[in-house]
């Protein structure tokens, strides 16, 4: 199966400390390989084999915290990141 490169900006910084939890949680949705997390360029880097696992990647950094650049969350559904790096300043609707 081809392989194809994703690169998704996110809202909020991160440590190296997250950049890790990140890429944990990541290579655990199958099909998802090479995750880099980038701190310093709020980027996450990856490979994925169908679009399915592209949702599923996006889903999981809401989860954790890192919404997608751009994304516009309601106050009800803001999810805080990982850990007290950044934890201020969210794009709430």
């Amino acid at each position: 199966m081809k392989k194809s490169l994703a690169q998704i900006h996110v809202q909020h910084s991160f440590c190296m400390n997250c950049a890790e939890k990140i890429q944990n949680q990541l290579l655990c949705i199958a099909d998802i390989s090479n995750v880099h997390a980038y701190p310093t360029d709020r980027l996450i880097v990856f490979n994925f084999v169908r679009a399915n696992e592209l949702s599923m990647v996006l889903n999981k950094l809401m989860e954790l915290g890192h919404p997608p650049k751009g994304d516009v969350i309601k106050k009800e559904n803001y999810v805080p990141p990982l850990c007290s790096c950044e934890g201020i300043g969210y794009n709430a609707a």
